[in-house]
């Protein structure tokens, strides 16, 4: 068994790009409406601080790939765009997007 690594900017687009294929048409009209360039935010999970990619926002919303659960979960971002409330849902990209339809 393999020591867990946080993912890398170059494998979480994979990542998504792999999920948008399992998206219908509609789905990934609203990544797309959606979607920023992946950017570090901080999370502090009760353990100490540690960091996450942000991929889309809206609004004060944001969606972000949890690594460790490994799915898409949602918060408010912190005037330094941290992490505010971080979610526990940790779902594919098609399930996490309809939250926004």
């Amino acid at each position: 068994m393999g020591t867990w690594a946080p993912i890398t900017l170059a494998r979480l687009n994979e990542l998504i790009e792999e999920q948008l294929l399992d998206c219908n048409e509609d789905v990934r009209a609203i990544f797309e409406k959606y979607r920023v360039t992946p950017v570090r935010a901080a999370v502090d999970r009760g353990v100490g601080i540690e960091y996450v990619f942000v991929v889309a926002q809206n609004g004060e919303e944001a969606m972000y790939f949890e690594d460790v659960e490994e799915g898409f979960n949602f918060s408010r971002l912190g005037v330094d765009g941290s992490i505010l409330e971080p979610g526990y849902e940790q779902d594919p990209l098609k399930w996490a997007l309809r939250r926004w339809q």
